[in-house]
């Protein structure tokens, strides 16, 4: 429906786009930015509804045919922007779908608007063609540029739009907003909160994901046997690996699951395990393994994350990571039981 109200969290932002469009100081341009998933579309949507709306309130009416035209995707003064031809967005894209697209005036809505998603896989060349535009914009003529990457567009373009930082929210808030939406059982969805890492976008996915379990089953099984295997078999496990090398949050899995054996050996009490449905094996394994071990391979994951953000070698830093797994507690047993 695309209403304010919908919209979880960044209630700061919600009140300062609400106190502009009441006292009609919208800018020509803004900058929303925020990783995948955290909703930066969905604010997008609910602005350029709220600002075509008839009624002209702080929140779109969901009524006026300008309100059921934009829920059916059929507006005629709210366009979409994105590449045509190639994976970025290149001049041509801009001059087409914006630049000359933005000089004919709106059909009857009091703006035109362009929601620009993906913006920062504009070419440098076309940030340099919207610059025109920013600088002298009609005033009926609105831009939205939606970013994960905000380093990626110029100070040029930045100084000239109004930014907003979408910020994650708590993993509490999106476990709730899970089990308001019967998307999960309340263990499950503790577990998708924490590894959406504020984003509902994500959590809604892993949620519906039949992967998401399979991936998470059987990376718990690998790392729980570790202990059990010899070197040959670690190589082979980092080789098993690979077929998460397009999906790296694997490693969240990992981490996640040394956080809560740490934390529960810790503080010896359960309330401090974000996956309680393996809550007797991670409780076995704490109490099998030293403090310092435990630390030990929560870097261990960590340096491996930071080695692939950097296109280290997959092969390599997975064999890496696997043997300071093992070798941080080799004296210690660990939890044998099948998952």
């Amino acid at each position: 429906m695309y209403t304010f109200e919908e919209i979880i969290g960044n209630e700061w932002i919600i009140k300062q786009i609400q106190y502009a469009i009441e006292k009609k100081h919208i800018s020509h341009a803004y900058v929303i930015q925020g990783q995948q998933g955290m909703g930066k579309k969905l604010l997008a949507n609910t602005i350029a509804k709220t600002l075509q709306c008839q009624r002209g309130g702080i929140t779109p009416c969901n009524e006026c045919i300008s309100c059921r035209t934009f829920d059916t995707k059929n507006h005629t003064d709210v366009f979409y922007v994105s590449p045509q031809k190639k994976k970025v967005l290149g001049v041509e894209d801009v001059r087409e779908q914006i630049i000359e697209n933005m000089q004919i005036k709106q059909y009857q809505s009091p703006f035109k608007i362009f929601i620009v998603e993906k913006a920062d896989t504009m070419t440098q060349a076309a940030q340099n063609a919207l610059l025109k535009t920013l600088e002298e914009p009609p005033d009926y003529g609105i831009l939205l540029l939606l970013t994960s990457n905000m380093d990626a567009l110029l100070p040029t373009i930045l100084s000239r739009c109004v930014v907003w930082k979408l910020r994650p929210l708590s993993a509490h808030a999106v476990e709730g907003y899970l089990l308001q939406k019967h998307m999960a059982q309340k263990e499950e969805a503790a577990v998708f909160a924490e590894y959406a890492q504020g984003s509902i976008g994500k959590a809604i996915e892993i949620a519906s994901s039949e992967a998401f379990s399979a991936m998470r089953e059987d990376v718990t099984a690998k790392i729980c046997s570790l202990q059990q295997k010899n070197l040959s078999d670690v190589l082979f496990m980092a080789k098993e690996l690979e077929v998460y090398k397009e999906n790296q949050q694997f490693l969240d899995l990992i981490y996640l699951w040394y956080r809560d054996v740490l934390a529960y050996k810790k503080c010896n009490d359960i309330k401090y395990i974000i996956q309680k449905d393996k809550k007797h094996h991670i409780m076995q394994q704490a109490k099998q393994e030293q403090e310092d071990a435990i630390a030990e391979k929560i870097n261990a994951v960590w340096q491996a994350k930071q080695q692939l953000a950097v296109n280290g070698n997959f092969q390599l830093t997975m064999e890496v990571m696997l043997m300071k797994l093992k070798e941080s507690s080799s004296n210690d047993r660990n939890c044998r039981d099948t998952f």
